[in-house]
């Protein structure tokens, strides 16, 4: 399964919800709220093994699934980069 498709079914299960349009905004369209910003960033870090710094942790990176995606395959980049260059 890759990145987007790990996420969605994650938010989907969250939402309760299929089907959306992955532009949309999870937290105005009501699928998501800030309750569940903690939950879907432990569930980032846990399945990608990656670590989301508080500044990362914006509208533009949370806010819908096309940022989450963006937001992980940026950070997977990084890891791999500093993992090659250490």
């Amino acid at each position: 399964m890759d990145v987007r498709d790990t996420i969605v079914r994650y938010v989907e299960g969250v939402a309760r919800e299929q089907g959306f349009d992955h532009s949309l905004n999870l937290f105005e369209s009501g699928l998501l709220t800030s309750l569940d910003v903690l939950s879907l960033v432990t569930f980032i870090e846990s399945t990608f093994s990656l670590k989301i710094s508080g500044d990362e942790i914006d509208m533009d990176s949370f806010g819908t699934i096309d940022g989450l995606v963006n937001l992980v395959t940026r950070l997977q980049k990084q890891t791999a980069l500093y993992a090659v260059s250490s």
